[in-house]
C-alpha cells in the first residue's frame, strides 16, 4: 500500500511539474492558439440539367464572375421559342381585334344616326312605333357588338402579360445554366463531373477565400480587458517565417467552457470568451486548418 501511495504521489508531482513547465514556456504576451479559418462557399446549381462543362479542378484559383460550369438548358430555350411565337400570335390577334372594333364602331355610328332620324320622325308622326322599335333593337345590338369587340383588348393584354412573365422566368432559368464564381478564391472541393445531371440546389464546387484568413482564440475573463476591437496583434504560423499582423475583429459577449482543442494563457480557466482575429495580409503559404498562435503587441 505504501508503494502504491508513493507512486500516486510521484505521478501527481510529475503532472504539476509538467503543467508548470508548460505555463513557463508561454510568453507573457501570449493570447491563445487555434487553427486558421477562411470563408468557404458552396457553389450550387440553380437549375436541373446535364453538366456540359466544368472549367475548374481542385486547387485552381478563380476570380469573381469567372465561368465555373455550363448546364444544358436546351429544353428551356425551346420553351422560350414557343412563348415568343405565342407573342406574335397575340400581335396578330390585336390587328384582328382592332379591325373588329373599327367595324363595330362604324356600324354603331350608322345605326345610332338612323335611330336619331327615325325617333325625330316618330315624334312628328311620320314614323311608326314598329319602325322605332326595330331601330332601337338594332342600336342595342350594335352597342353590344361594339362592347364585345372592345373586350378583346384586355383579354389580349392579360395573355401578353402572362406570357411575358413566363419569358422572364425562362430567361432567368436559362441564365442560371451558366454558373459563375461568387468570389475570388481557390477551389478546395469539386463534387461533380461533366455528363452528370446537376440537380437544382445540388453542390458543384466549394471555393475558399484564401486571401482573408482568421483565427478564433479564447480568453479568460482576467485577460478580456487586453482585447479591444480593432486592436493590432501578432500571429505566428510555422509555415510563415515571419510573424503576421492581425487585428481583433470580434469579441463574444457570452462566456463558454474552454474547448478541449485550444490553449489559453490560463490553462485551468473554465469559462472563456471567444475572440476572432483577422489576418491583415495573408501570404500564399497559409492553408485552412494550420495551427497558429496569437500574441498581444505591447
Amino acid at each position: 500500500m505504501r508503494i502504491q501511495n508513493y507512486e500516486k504521489i510521484c505521478v501527481m508531482l510529475l503532472a504539476i511539474l509538467w503543467v508548470t513547465g508548460c505555463q513557463e514556456k508561454l510568453a507573457p504576451n501570449f493570447a491563445g492558439s487555434g487553427t486558421l479559418e477562411a470563408t468557404e462557399v458552396t457553389v450550387s446549381s440553380l437549375t436541373t440539367g446535364t453538366i456540359l462543362e466544368l472549367t475548374r479542378d481542385e486547387g485552381d484559383t478563380v476570380k469573381k464572375q469567372d465561368l465555373l460550369a455550363k448546364i444544358d438548358v436546351e429544353k428551356l430555350v425551346l420553351q422560350q421559342g414557343q412563348l415568343q411565337a405565342s407573342l406574335k400570335e397575340i400581335e396578330a390577334g390585336r390587328i384582328a381585334a382592332d379591325a373588329e372594333i373599327s367595324k363595330a364602331l362604324d356600324n354603331f355610328s350608322n345605326v345610332e344616326l338612323r335611330y336619331k332620324r327615325i325617333k325625330k320622325l316618330y315624334s312628328k308622326g311620320s314614323a311608326t312605333q314598329q319602325q322605332l322599335d326595330d331601330i332601337s333593337t338594332q342600336l342595342n345590338v350594335a352597342r353590344s357588338q361594339l362592347t364585345a369587340a372592345k373586350a378583346q383588348q384586355p383579354i389580349l393584354d392579360a395573355k401578353q402579360a402572362q406570357i411575358e412573365a413566363a419569358l422572364m422566368v425562362l430567361d432567368r432559368q436559362i441564365t442560371d445554366g451558366t454558373v459563375l464564381s461568387p468570389l475570388d478564391g481557390m477551389v478546395v472541393e469539386k463534387y461533380v463531373e461533366p455528363g452528370e445531371v446537376a440537380i437544382q440546389g445540388g453542390a458543384l464546387y466549394k471555393i475558399a477565400d484564401l486571401a482573408n484568413f482568421w483565427i478564433k482564440i479564447y480568453l479568460a475573463e482576467t485577460d478580456l480587458g487586453r482585447a479591444n476591437l480593432g486592436q493590432t496583434v501578432e500571429i505566428r504560423v510555422d509555415a510563415a517565417p515571419d510573424p503576421l499582423k492581425g487585428k481583433i475583429s470580434w469579441v463574444s459577449p457570452e462566456a463558454e467552457f474552454t474547448p478541449k482543442n485550444v490553449q489559453t494563457r490560463q490553462a485551468r480557466a473554465e469559462l472563456v470568451y471567444a475572440v476572432k482575429v483577422t489576418i491583415t495580409a495573408s501570404p500564399e503559404v497559409l492553408k485552412i486548418g494550420m495551427p497558429a498562435e496569437v500574441y498581444f503587441v505591447e
